[in-house]
């Protein structure tokens, strides 16, 4: 019995030995989202949930609540995070350095594509007197709207649209108009207190903020102009329709344009932790619509889908999954 015990206890240490040094070490990862109370922050701190058991003891993964869109591939260029909530048609202006991105972020790798359905949506309320983006470029009673914070994708889409209606921001401002990046926090009191008039942001299914905005204000929702669906497409976006009552007060299909979030990661995080998260997220994907129910729009199928990962190049571990599930060749 001694020798039969001493030879299991022998094969385990071999097999043991055989793992990869970098599979048994502990890992830290930093998940940047964007603010607490957000759809995104939401993700993130539910996958969090799902993948952290998998990871080697000692591990963590730490939700940050930023940076946004476009704020969040600057902070894994940078190295100041190793995983990311952003979107696709951000992805691809960081990994193609175009756009916002004035070079390359060569340091930025795609993960998992297609979570879900981002619309870009405008709310205005009904007393506004606002019917159009037209409006909105011209002042029309001197109106106000708010977007997000600066380094989001909802704000920098609000800029592309008042572009492409051959206006900015100054020039509104000098008409009396104002648009506003701001936090998202206290936006429905902000409108309801009468201090604006006015949201634009992109938006999925369930989004709390605007959730909030519609149930504490009386608002409508504003078709994008053809000219700007347009000229929003040959910048990577998806010509798109929300449908009827996705929102209250929102009775009729809107005509805008749409993205989807995905996840990145910086090309230097272990390839290791990379597979063990993808590989739980792709094989728990049942479970990601009681974390929101935007979830439910993702398709396991698509996530190694070349355009919804922003044409980036995917991260190693990432792709060592999406081969072992026959995704990819």
């Amino acid at each position: 019995m001694r020798y039969v015990v001493s030879t299991v206890l022998a094969a385990g240490a071999a097999c043991i030995a055989a793992i990869p040094v970098a599979a048994q070490e502990k890992v830290s990862l930093r998940f940047g989202t964007v603010g607490v109370g957000s759809s995104w922050y939401n993700y993130g701190a539910g996958m969090a949930d799902l993948v952290k058991p998998k990871l080697p003891a000692g591990s963590s993964i730490d939700v940050l609540p930023r940076a946004g869109g476009i704020g969040n591939l600057r902070l894994i260029q940078s190295g100041e995070i190793e995983l990311g909530i952003t979107f696709s048609v951000s992805t691809a202006e960081a990994c193609g350095g175009f756009g916002v991105f004035k070079q390359k972020m060569d340091k930025v790798r795609g993960v998992i594509g297609g979570l879900d359905t981002y619309y870009f949506g405008t709310f205005v309320t009904k007393q506004s007197g606002i019917t159009s983006w037209d409006d909105i470029v011209a002042a029309k009673n001197k109106f106000h709207l708010l977007t997000t914070s600066p380094g989001g994708t909802g704000e920098q889409a609000v800029r592309e649209v008042v572009g492409l209606l051959g206006s900015n921001k100054d020039e509104i401002a000098k008409k009396g108009g104002m648009i506003e990046a701001t936090a998202r926090s206290g936006t429905a009191e902000t409108i309801r207190d009468g201090q604006a008039g006015g949201w634009a942001h992109v938006v999925t299914k369930g989004h709390p903020a605007a959730t909030q905005i519609v149930t504490v204000n009386d608002m409508i929702m504003l078709p994008l102009p053809d000219k700007v669906i347009t000229g929003m497409v040959a910048k990577g976006w998806i010509p798109a329709t929300i449908p009827a009552n996705l929102y209250k007060g929102q009775t009729e299909p809107i005509k805008t344009v749409k993205t989807a979030s995905n996840i990145v990661a910086g090309a230097g995080v272990p390839d290791s932790a990379v597979y063990t998260f993808t590989k739980t997220i792709m094989e728990n994907a049942a479970r990601l619509p009681k974390i929101h129910a935007a979830l439910g729009e993702f398709d396991p199928k698509e996530a190694a889908n070349a355009g919804l990962n922003g044409n980036c190049p995917l991260h190693p571990g990432a792709a060592k999954y999406y081969k072992e599930a026959g995704l990819i060749k």
